[in-house]
């Protein structure tokens, strides 16, 4: 195997500014490096993800209102949030009912941009049902036994951990979202994509598809030895997160209060504008949006000790 150099802040080790040039060729073509540049993600080359956007969220002191900004600057600026999100707090009174809503704001106007419905399928297994407005729509399992979420879209397997879910009374400050390889094992294997991204409702939506998905099987069975194993062979496309959300409790950044930070990678292949500045991707919205549920569902919880350490790999 060909010796590969480390890497700054990029996606893939393809390049670093602290290292000889000539370690460069060391990790353009190392066998590993060249085949996962070569994965699509979300239907884009995994070599595109360079772009790095920060979005600050603020929480209102008064009640749980949670604001995703595009940027710091926005937030400066005093511009309206991309991101808001509503909490139906009596869903559970009416059948069918959202959990909550994620708003888009466009200027002035406030749009819908996603119901999010909470099931509980099985002991220890519980799953969100993200629906968005234009029909794209994700499921999102998540496993109390060994806590983590798994989601697929877009053909392309996700991995969160930091979403401690009903594990513990206690939000946790650090969540991260990995990008796995087709062949890890996941809480996801198993539903029909086409039938949850044609659902016209949440009565519409079929998960039977996972009930014979090894890892689904040893959750519900409350198998820790089985989990363990099947999540020791999961493979991260890159060793570091896609997207992750740091808490910084509430301190202030320029000069404004923000109470933690969701940072993604984007493609250079998308999302650039007339101007040539880049416009925030379609990818970004869904996979902040995501990120919102998970975050609101620590937030809701007791703050406790679980602070943030570092946006690192697994």
């Amino acid at each position: 195997m060909i010796p590969r150099s480390r890497s700054e802040e990029s996606i893939l080790t393809l390049f670093s500014a602290t290292t000889p040039a000539e370690l460069d060729n060391a990790s353009i073509f190392s066998d590993e490096t060249v085949s996962a540049s070569l994965v699509p993600v979300f239907g884009v080359k995994l070599l595109s993800y360079t772009r790095i956007r920060e979005m600050p969220l603020v929480v209102g002191h008064i009640k749980l209102d949670l604001q995703l900004y595009s940027s710091l600057r926005s937030l400066k600026d005093d511009e309206p949030p991309m991101f808001t999100i509503q909490l139906n707090k009596f869903h559970f009174l009416k059948k069918n009912a959202p959990l909550l809503t994620t708003y888009f704001h466009d200027g002035s106007l406030k749009l819908e941009f996603c119901k999010v419905y909470f099931k509980i399928l099985l002991n220890n297994l519980t799953c969100y049902v993200l629906m968005f407005h234009d029909g794209e729509n994700i499921v999102l399992f998540n496993d109390a036994l060994k806590p983590h979420a798994d989601a697929i879209y877009k053909g392309t397997k996700l991995r969160v951990f930091g979403a401690s879910g009903a594990s513990s009374t206690f939000g946790n400050g650090l969540i991260k979202l990995f990008l796995l390889h087709d062949l890890t094992p996941t809480l996801a294997d198993g539903v029909d994509c086409d039938n949850i991204d044609t659902a016209a409702s949440i009565k519409d939506v079929d998960l039977t598809g996972i009930n014979d998905n090894p890892l689904y099987v040893a959750v519900t069975k409350q198998d820790r030895s089985g989990v363990l194993k099947l999540l020791s062979q999961a493979s991260p496309l890159v060793n570091i997160p896609y997207a992750s959300y740091v808490d910084n409790g509430d301190e202030r950044l320029e000069g404004v209060r923000v109470t933690g930070t969701v940072r993604l990678f984007e493609s250079v292949a998308e999302g650039i504008a007339d101007d040539g500045e880049a416009e925030i991707t379609r990818t970004s919205l869904i996979m902040a949006s995501m990120m919102m549920v998970l975050i609101e569902q620590e937030l809701r919880k007791m703050r406790g000790t679980n602070k943030p350490l570092i946006v690192g790999g697994t």
